[in-house]
């Protein structure tokens, strides 16, 4: 039997809180001394630097220009180490270098952790990177002279580290961490089996919209990820919008769920809105497509359907969705 906390996450009520349920569930499982011990050896060998093995993390602490990390260590009160945490969230502009800052106003030899899932590593080095102005995929010291480490780290391999505490309490909590991180990065969404679930869509709508939120983070090239959005009668269409550049304008596209259009089973659907800026040029290129066949002209917009796969994982529901996504937008935003 799948335990409460697996089963809960799928949806998108507690799926939209995943950094937060991730953040709070790691300071959680830190109270165990053996954990802590275990997670700054882990720490240490990923830095080459000795970190302390009984250190107390705190959850959300405020930094004097109003910022707050998700996890943090201090001595004396003053920072020592920060951790940012993210799961499918991008990084905030000057989110990283205000940590950073804190770091080196508060501590000498400051470390600030990056912590993100294993599927993240190319984009999270790219984005730290272009923060800093650095090369290579770190470790990197920072300042002049260099008096802050930063680093990535990544889930899987803490989670697997602190596995090797195997007393309990501890390992029933880890247990259901790592289950509900599963579900929270879409491994574990429960497969659909039939083309009969997919009509009874709003049985599990939230489901639904739990695929659209990881699907559109995904999508999004945007520091901000937009609010998911709700359209009344006719549509009924609960979607989020992401927009790319096309030319001088930034143009939107929305993905989200609605009753499927006739001929249809699907309740996923990509669609261009009227007046998005561009629309005549994207109307214009997606219909002298391949893609022209799959097209639906309804409101005076453009839809196109996004098939859920059967009988394959919540990973590979995201993948194949982004994969039918990124089709359209190719066309779409092809350069002027």
């Amino acid at each position: 039997m799948r335990r409460l906390m697996s089963h809960l996450a799928q949806f998108s009520s507690i799926s939209k809180q995943g950094e937060l349920l991730c953040t709070q569930g790691l300071a959680h499982l830190l109270q165990n001394p053996d954990a802590r011990r275990r997670f700054g050896e882990h720490i240490s060998n990923l830095v080459c630097r000795t970190v302390d093995t009984d250190l107390t993390w705190q959850t959300e602490v405020r930094q004097q220009d109003g910022g707050r990390c998700d996890l943090q260590v201090s001595a004396g009160g003053k920072p020592i180490i920060k951790i940012e945490a993210k799961l499918d969230a991008p990084f905030g502009e000057g989110q990283l270098s205000s940590y950073v800052a804190d770091l080196q106003k508060w501590s000498d030899g400051g470390l600030l952790l990056v912590l993100v899932p294993r599927r993240r590593t190319d984009e999270t080095i790219v984005s730290v990177s272009r923060a800093f102005d650095l090369i290579g995929n770190g470790p990197w010291q920072l300042g002049d002279p260099p008096n802050c480490l930063l680093a990535v780290i990544y889930w899987e391999d803490v989670l697997e580290d602190l596995g090797i505490v195997g007393s309990e309490p501890f390992s029933g909590d880890l247990a259901q961490f790592r289950a509900m991180y599963r579900v929270l990065n879409g491994y574990d969404i429960e497969p659909l089996t039939s083309d009969s679930e997919l009509l009874r869509w709003r049985e599990k709508e939230e489901v639904f919209i739990n695929l659209v939120d990881r699907v559109t983070r995904h999508l999004t090239q945007r520091d901000k990820v937009y609010p998911m959005g709700y359209e009344g009668d006719p549509n009924n269409y609960q979607r989020r919008y992401v927009c790319r550049p096309l030319g001088t304008d930034e143009s939107c596209f929305s993905v989200g769920v609605r009753d499927p259009f006739a001929g249809h089973m699907t309740p996923i659907w990509f669609r261009f809105h009227r007046v998005t800026p561009k629309y005549s040029i994207i109307h214009e290129r997606l219909f002298a497509s391949s893609l022209s066949p799959s097209l639906i002209e309804s409101g005076g917009h453009v839809w196109m359907p996004l098939d859920v796969p059967l009988n394959v994982d919540g990973e590979l529901q995201i993948d194949s969705l982004v994969e039918q996504a990124e089709r359209v937008i190719e066309v779409a935003y092809q350069p002027l």
